[in-house]
């Protein structure tokens, strides 16, 4: 049997490529390395010279409160300000634990006492109501319905 040139060459190019496969295969060089290889991307972001702005003045408004209708004539009483319990013909004006004509009943107050305003109004029964208490002594504290109370003028 004769061995033709051309078969002897291919031979030797084909023996070539399976031994240069064979020797990146073990040395750990593959084709998937580059598919583990991660692009970086670089952006150059350029600024305009001026930037435009919008006017949101008007969110921060805030609206002058209003007294609700409904609570009528507030006679000049306000949070902070005294009072004086008067128009009960002396039979005192029931204090109470919180606003309304159902509510329990804290102390009685009497004609011309003094307190302080610390809340309200709440309207509540028909009646507007205020939460008092006495400059005197703090644990008389409750609420207290507006038709008895005068401003206690302050000079």
């Amino acid at each position: 049997m004769v061995i033709n040139k051309r078969v002897l060459i291919l031979a030797a190019i084909l023996f070539g490529i399976l031994a240069l496969y064979g020797f990146l295969t073990l040395s750990g060089v593959s084709y998937q390395k580059s598919i583990n290889e991660r692009a970086t991307a670089y952006i150059t972001v350029v600024a305009p010279e001026s930037i435009p702005t919008q006017d949101f003045s008007f969110l921060y408004i805030t609206p002058t409160p209003t007294a609700d209708p409904a609570l009528g004539d507030l006679k000049g009483i306000a949070i902070g300000k005294y009072v004086q319990i008067t128009g009960t013909e002396g039979a005192g004006l029931k204090i109470r634990v919180s606003a309304g004509t159902n509510s329990d009943v804290n102390f009685i107050a009497s004609d011309a006492e003094a307190f302080q305003v610390l809340d309200g109004p709440v309207l509540k029964d028909d009646l507007v109501w205020w939460s008092l208490v006495t400059p005197y002594d703090q644990t008389r504290v409750g609420w207290a319905a507006a038709n008895y109370l005068t401003l206690i003028d302050e000079q």
